[in-house]
């Protein structure tokens, strides 16, 4: 059963909301556009393991937790603004690949490109991974005890 207090913590952890929403949506902006920097270079130079770290410094189970959280709550606000985050989410790692597809010297040929190429033909198994990472992710952010990895950064102190 989930308690007030449990909910609480839900919503601290996923929505952008509360007085620290500005330091928490700079965080999320510049770790978004970070990571789509990273993307983008592992996707020029096809190395894989350029392309799983920029996924580690992705924050985007944030919003996509804040988007199920929001339905469930009946919370239009913060579906709106989970929805906004995970467009933007979408939006700016297009650009930063476009720019920097633009201006890498050598062209990236999807398939060619085993970045490209592995993720424009998804199998079955794919979409079973996807849910199952969805699934630990809500778990975990329902049972603390779960896991030690929250599903946003804890608070800077001074």
């Amino acid at each position: 059963m989930v308690m007030m207090n449990d909910t609480k913590q839900m919503r601290d952890a996923v929505f952008f909301e509360g007085p620290d929403v500005r330091q928490r949506s700079s965080r999320f902006w510049i770790l978004i556009t970070l990571a789509s920097i990273i993307a983008a270079a592992g996707v020029a130079a096809d190395s894989t393991a350029t392309v799983i770290g920029a996924m580690i410094v992705a924050p985007l189970m944030t919003p996509i937790l804040g988007t199920m959280l929001s339905v469930v709550l009946a919370d239009r606000s913060n579906l709106t603004r989970s929805l906004l985050h995970v467009a933007g989410s979408a939006v700016v790692p297009i650009a930063i690949g476009w720019l920097v597809g633009f201006l890498v010297v050598d062209p990236v040929v999807a398939e060619t490109n085993s970045q490209v190429a592995g993720r424009v033909h998804p199998r079955l198994i794919d979409l079973v991974t996807a849910f199952a990472t969805g699934a630990v992710g809500s778990v975990a952010l329902v049972r603390r005890d779960i896991s030690g990895v929250r599903a946003t950064s804890p608070p800077v102190t001074k």
